[in-house]
């Protein structure tokens, strides 16, 4: 059956197959026709800028920058020469007609150049193409965080999450995740060994290997199924601390386990806090078949937990032992009416810095 389509939309719309053609042209520009308009103009523009100066040498730069955005490595290396050539033909030819071209001209058109050729590299080995490739990571990086937010609660329950990267960074070696199985809900706080960018790709892998054993498998078993799965990456010296969180909303009661994680806070009220601590197992992908005993709570109504990586406690000139006390005495200065929005301020007042990633998950219960 013919699915009737309005007059307008015929007229201005573009059907799902003109719409797939227009993102291949701009993602998958035809290389060779792109190049070769490319290099043409460059050379156009070298030979113009020497013989009457009507188009200024500077011209290239824009030139270059496309041919970045656009071409794969090869054709961007005969971009690079092109350009090269055109300077040089310029240079001889301006000394002759019009003047030697200034040293800063000549060093700003090789740096672009120079940057570009890297640009289209490293494009190349992430195997991309198109100025819209790099989109393809940006929507990768969010689906995978939207594993980590937080589902609709039932009435009386409340959750806050925070993943602050290092340095304002986009990725972080911090992972958490979340999801709601019944009455049950499930929270996993992963925190990966190294930082920078090899943190933050690591990070990536296991937010979505993890995010889909978090509720699959049961709450004893998530983290030995983790530890198995990091141990097949074969990480040179890599490996990562976890909490595990379960939680019954119908009953309050909570089990955590760790993986050389940081112990879980349980506010009780605002009056006082302990430590849930137990023996922790060791971090994921050092020891085959290790155990990750958990540790019981309930949270009662005003009650709250706490969940969080080293990076908010553990500072440069801080013991561990007096970061984590001053998390407790920052999280029992709220008033349990006052923990809605205050988990951001909380992390800022105890680890202002931003040398480490910081992640934390607030859980709390509504007072009697």
């Amino acid at each position: 059956m013919q699915r009737h389509v309005p007059r307008r939309a015929r007229r201005f719309g573009l059907s799902p197959g003109r719409r797939a053609a227009v993102r291949r042209l701009l993602t998958r520009p035809p290389q060779r026709s792109t190049a070769a308009v490319l290099v043409l103009l460059v050379l156009v523009v070298g030979v113009a800028s020497a013989r009457n100066g009507a188009v200024p040498l500077t011209s290239v730069v824009p030139l270059v920058l496309v041919g970045a955005l656009l071409l794969r490595l090869t054709p961007m290396l005969v971009l690079a020469v092109a350009t090269v050539l055109a300077l040089v033909a310029s240079v001889l030819l301006r000394a002759e007609h019009r003047g030697p071209v200034t040293p800063s001209l000549v060093v700003v058109i090789v740096l672009t150049t120079l940057m570009a050729v890297q640009f289209a590299r490293g494009r190349e080995q992430l195997g991309l193409t198109g100025y819209l490739g790099e989109a393809m990571l940006v929507d990768l990086r969010d689906r995978l965080l939207a594993q980590g937010r937080l589902p609709q609660l039932p009435p009386g329950w409340h959750a806050e999450g925070l993943v602050r990267p290092a340095h304002g960074d986009a990725f972080s070696g911090d992972v958490l995740l979340s999801c709601l199985v019944g009455e049950r809900l499930e929270v996993a706080l992963v925190d990966v060994s190294g930082k920078g960018q090899d943190a933050g790709s690591r990070g990536l892998l296991l937010s979505g290997a993890l995010g889909g054993l978090l509720g699959a498998v049961p709450p004893h078993e998530f983290l030995p199924a983790a530890n198995r799965y990091v141990l097949r990456q074969g990480w040179f010296e890599g490996f990562a601390t976890a909490v595990h969180v379960a939680v019954d909303l119908t009953s309050g009661t909570v089990s955590v386990a760790s993986a050389g994680h940081p112990p879980a806070v349980h506010a009780h009220g605002a009056t006082e806090a302990e430590l849930l601590e137990t023996s922790p197992g060791p971090p994921l992908g050092l020891v085959p078949s290790a155990g990750f005993p958990a540790v019981g709570a309930t949270l009662a109504p005003g009650d709250a937990l706490l969940v969080y990586s080293d990076g908010v406690v553990e500072q440069r000139d801080v013991d561990l032992g007096d970061g984590i006390g001053a998390l407790v005495t920052r999280l029992l200065s709220l008033a349990p009416g006052a923990r809605a929005g205050a988990l951001a301020g909380l992390v800022d007042d105890v680890a202002p810095g931003e040398a480490d990633d910081r992640t934390a998950l607030l859980l709390w219960r509504d007072a009697a």
